[in-house]
């Protein structure tokens, strides 16, 4: 599934630039999902301390499997809002099930291990994945077909991949979750109403800074840099091999400095990278700015979710990741439609500058709070 993914995201709005979508749109787009990921992700934490982790994966991998292909099937705007919608209602359940997964099924000791290799994991699928997403369309390309059935034609083959995914999901087992909360208590937290709001507050306005510049970084290679299409994989490939070895590391860090510590150098030390990015059109030097930044600021991001998981009820775990979900992915969304309309109209140095803002707020907040 990471593959499938990590190749649909990288061509993703390419596709949508080459039916001639402006920035504006692309990034309403983006919102929609976002507003899908938004109304579900409650009711599915709730949803996933009554059904089975298993069935629930088998459910909603063929249904944001069909939004999709419907979202690369047709060029109506309207329709691929719609579809956008959707498949953010399916996929949140990929978000909201691995962290309380984890908790279930392992030890204190394993988890700061399990979470970051879960997620070196997926950067490993991501590094083929994004491979595969600047090697293919040049393949298609040379049969004749138009830059938009191009890629078309290449994010099929990438919802084939997702596709795969749901024969895995069929030999999974799981440890019987305690049924006998009642429903009610499954929204209600014994913490501290402040801890949530310390949780939830930092990735809350990190998703905010990330949705004016993350989601359009393909077409700011692509666009500002006149990068093509191959080597925009190979660095996002990279950038994913770069994460893979900061997620490694992240764990025994952690050992030393603390969780806290840990995630908020991270976030400190990428925010001179992200700058440098909006200011230049170098492109060894944005490239490099990218890969370091994408490192630095991904590392730490399971040790986080795992210290939330850490302090806070066994029981609330689904309903804590859930609420940090929403958090990153309202910000996300709020500001993903203005920050293509900034870039639409303006450049892509003020989304970038305005991310480095509100990484820097975040990281601070990060540290007041828990350190």
């Amino acid at each position: 599934m990471g593959m499938g993914f990590s190749g649909f995201m990288l061509l993703f709005n390419l596709y949508l630039k080459s039916i001639n979508l402006g920035e504006g749109r692309i990034g309403n787009i983006i919102t929609a999902s976002t507003i899908g990921t938004l109304i579900m992700a409650v009711p599915a934490s709730v949803v996933i301390r009554r059904i089975s982790i298993k069935a629930i994966l088998l459910l909603s991998t063929p249904v944001a499997l069909i939004c999709y292909f419907l979202q690369v099937s047709t060029t109506h705007y309207t329709t691929i809002v719609w579809a956008s919608l959707i498949s953010g209602i399916a996929s949140v359940f990929f978000q909201v099930t691995a962290a309380p997964f984890f908790m279930r099924n392992s030890t204190p000791k394993e988890r700061p291990y399990l979470f970051s290799l879960n997620f070196a994991a997926a950067l490993v699928a991501g590094i083929i994945g994004s491979m595969l997403g600047g090697i293919l369309p040049g393949v298609i390309e040379r049969y004749g077909f138009s830059p938009n059935l191009t890629y078309r034609y290449t994010l099929y083959i990438f919802g084939g991949l997702v596709m795969v995914a749901f024969f895995p999901y069929t030999m999974i087992s799981e440890k019987a979750e305690d049924k006998s909360v009642d429903n009610g208590k499954l929204l209600q937290f014994k913490s501290q109403s402040s801890l949530i709001v310390k949780l939830f507050l930092p990735n809350f306005i990190t998703g905010l800074g990330a949705g004016l510049s993350i989601p359009f970084m393909n077409l700011y290679f692509k666009n500002r840099l006149l990068i093509p299409t191959n080597l925009i994989g190979v660095y996002f490939s990279i950038a994913q091999f770069l994460m893979i070895t900061g997620l490694l590391v992240a764990p025994l860090v952690a050992e030393k400095i603390g969780k806290i510590k840990t995630v908020f150098y991270s976030q400190i030390f990428s925010i001179p990278f992200l700058v440098i990015m909006g200011i230049t059109r170098n492109h060894p030097l944005a490239v490099s700015s990218y890969l370091v930044r994408a490192a630095l600021m991904n590392m730490a991001q399971p040790l986080f979710t795992n210290y939330a998981m850490e302090r806070v009820h066994k029981e609330e775990q689904a309903l804590t990741n859930a609420l940090l979900v929403i958090a990153w992915t309202a910000g996300r969304g709020l500001s993903a439609s203005f920050g293509g309309f900034m870039i639409e109209h303006l450049s892509y140095g003020p989304p970038f500058f305005t991310t480095s803002i509100l990484y820097l707020i975040s990281s601070i907040l990060l540290y007041r709070f828990f350190h």
